[in-house]
Parts: C-alpha cells; sequence; structure tokens
C-alpha cells in the first residue's frame, strides 16, 4: 500500500497523456504523476454532491468479483503492472476525492480500495466467464488518505458488462476502512452515462440524492478527472 500521494518508487510514470492505447514503453518521467498529485489538494477541495448535502455515502453490494488474492502490485496506478513493458489499453482517468465524517471532518490515514472490470468489461477474477482480463491492467488498488483525507488512483474507464436484465452500467467498487468506523463498501458512477438509467443496482438507490452521492463530478485537467467525495457515519 502507499500513501495517496507517494507513488511508488520502482516505476516510471510517463506524463499525463489523454490516449486510449498507450505507448508500450515506459517512459522517462517518474515525477509526471507525482506533480499530478501534489496538485490534488486544490482540485479536491470543492464540495461534492455528499459533502454539499451532509449526506453519508450509501453502500451498496460488493459484487462477486473483488480479488481472491490481492496483487502484489496494488498501487494508485492501475495502468500499469510493475514487471511489465506495456500500459493498460483503455481511457486513461484519474479518480480524487476526499473522505471525511458526517461529523468531524477529514479522516486521516483511512484505508481506500478500489477494484473494477477493464476496458472490455473483464475482472481478473476467477469467477469471470467472459475472457481474460487485459494482463497490463492491475485491476485493484489501494492507498492511504493524505491528513486532508484526499485519495487519488489513475486507472482506464471500465466498460459496461452483462447481459439481458442483469447489464451492469460502467462503475468503480469502493471499500473504505477508517479505524473505529465500519467499512464502507459503496460504487462509484460516472456522470451523464446513458447505462446508469438501465443499471438495477443504481436504479434501487433511493431517491436523487442518493443517486448522486453515488455519481462522481467530471472536474477539468489533462487526463479526464473524476471527483467521488466519500462522507462517513
Amino acid at each position: 500500500m502507499t500513501d495517496a500521494f507517494t507513488p511508488s518508487t520502482r516505476r516510471a510514470i510517463t506524463p499525463a497523456v489523454p490516449e486510449r492505447h498507450p505507448p508500450t514503453d515506459r517512459g522517462v518521467q517518474p515525477d509526471g504523476l507525482r506533480r499530478s498529485l501534489l496538485a490534488a489538494p486544490a482540485l479536491i477541495l470543492f464540495a461534492g454532491p455528499a459533502l454539499a448535502t451532509g449526506m453519508v455515502t450509501p453502500p451498496q453490494m460488493r459484487g462477486p468479483y473483488y480479488p481472491a488474492t490481492k496483487p502484489t502490485d496494488s498501487d494508485l496506478d492501475l495502468t500499469q503492472v510493475a514487471g511489465r513493458s506495456q500500459r493498460a489499453e483503455g481511457e486513461v482517468i484519474e479518480i480524487t476525492g476526499r473522505v471525511l465524517a458526517a461529523r468531524g471532518g477529514a479522516l486521516a490515514g483511512t484505508t481506500v480500495e478500489i477494484w473494477q472490470a477493464d476496458h472490455q468489461g473483464r475482472y481478473h477474477h476467477p469467477r469471470e466467464s467472459a475472457g481474460t482480463a487485459d494482463p497490463n491492467f492491475q485491476g485493484f488498488g489501494t492507498v492511504r488518505t493524505t491528513q486532508a483525507g484526499a485519495f487519488l488512483f489513475r486507472t482506464i474507464r471500465p466498460r459496461f458488462y452483462g447481459s439481458g436484465s442483469f447489464m451492469r452500467t460502467p462503475h468503480i467498487h469502493f471499500r473504505v476502512a477508517a479505524g473505529g468506523r465500519a467499512d464502507l463498501v459503496t460504487q462509484m458512477y460516472f456522470p451523464g452515462e446513458v447505462m446508469n438509467a438501465r443499471d438495477s443496482l443504481f436504479r434501487s438507490l433511493s431517491g436523487e440524492a442518493a443517486r448522486d452521492a453515488l455519481t462522481a463530478v467530471l472536474e477539468p485537467g489533462t487526463l479526464p478527472r473524476f471527483r467521488f467525495d466519500i462522507v462517513l457515519a
């Protein structure tokens, strides 16, 4: 696990470039992601829907694809796996946010985990039946929040998956563990995604405020940047 603002020292991170098929070399600028992370606090202090309403982030099911075995490489940059020369396919994005207590402010040192499907809607999991997930995509990442409660991940935008009555809209799973509090397991959805209206889990949320609390906010940036603030009871 790494701190939310300390990228792994064993990788060379290439600069942020919004491309769907990243280059095969690992680049020579290890500070690219670090500069992005250091700039993050200024971008995530604005109140998102959950913060503006004071609403506790609604829980959602963990689903069947939580890693059976957590990968050795599970840091904040899911777009490259340590030891592999190629990067993950798909649209590279950043996920930022803060973890706060409904009464008490920022929660520093909180563990934030994410896991998700790849650009073809496939998970790294033994139960995945749609085919093999991208071997260059980490699929799972974990960080600890800063003193301001902030976190950041670099990943790819997942594809929808499923069929028939169980069609899942693009989403990212979260597990948030803060000392002395019950873990929160929930899911983040993308704004403007037309498939949200067809997703049974998204539609099952009780009211517009709950749906807004689980829908990220798109912010300006070199890469598409989605803010997802989390409020714990």
